[in-house]
């Protein structure tokens, strides 16, 4: 898919090979029966997903618990599908592939700042109390709670600056929650989704993933574990 939002292309028939349940080889398996089933539940994931994160996001703020839980449950989908678009390639159609790869990594990207920027607050924040001589460590905390809350009291000067910090992330916290919601109401995401949702039910394969499972699946699989 182009930036334009065009769309993901999808192949035509002479370039889709069906998988069969058997191929010669030393294992009797061939790469698309592995592969595909694989690809098929990652994307029914990434649609259930999606749902609920539709049905607990709030447009005013910034989510409540269950929106968090939903789009991490969709950036965790988009980067496995992802993984295996990039890492079985040779499987797959390659045009194909590679479209999808990059618009969901894109996808991934933007539903990953919201939590980067609350994650980053709590961290410097915690760091902050460290370094203010206090050995007392935070209480756990609780999505909605107040990010202070639960860790000592800090001097004047070190307040101050976790307050500038809670603010300015704060914002930006916002900001890319904001943006995220934009991004999954755009013509590009639900090209995406529509993309998504043809690979819950059909895999675009390449002829070579009628080969043996073992010849053709299991060095690129050794390769992402070395990365």
């Amino acid at each position: 898919m182009t930036p334009g939002g065009a769309g993901v292309r999808r192949p035509d028939q002479h370039t889709q090979a069906a998988a069969p349940a058997h191929a010669p080889g030393i294992t009797g398996v061939s790469a698309g029966s592995v592969i595909g089933p694989y690809l098929r539940t990652q994307a029914a994931d990434f649609l259930r997903s999606l749902r609920l994160h539709r049905e607990n996001t709030a447009p005013t703020d910034a989510g409540s618990r269950a929106a968090d839980q939903a789009a991490t449950a969709l950036r965790r989908s988009s980067r496995r599908i992802g993984a295996a678009l990039r890492t079985f390639r040779t499987a797959l159609d390659p045009l194909w592939a590679e479209q999808l790869r990059t618009e969901l990594s894109w996808l991934s990207g933007t539903l990953a700042r919201e939590h980067a920027y609350a994650d980053r607050l709590t961290r410097l924040l915690d760091a902050l109390h460290g370094l203010s001589g206090d050995p007392a460590l935070p209480a756990a905390r609780t999505p909605g709670e107040s990010t202070g809350q639960g860790r000592p009291v800090l001097g004047v000067g070190a307040a101050r600056a976790g307050a500038l910090l809670e603010r300015q992330l704060t914002l930006a916290r916002t900001r890319a929650h904001s943006t995220a919601l934009q991004a999954l109401g755009s013509a590009r995401f639900h090209a995406v989704a529509d993309a998504v949702a043809l690979l819950a039910s059909e895999v675009p394969l390449s002829p070579a993933a009628a080969g043996p499972v073992g010849d053709l699946l299991a060095e690129p699989a050794d390769r992402a574990e070395q990365r």
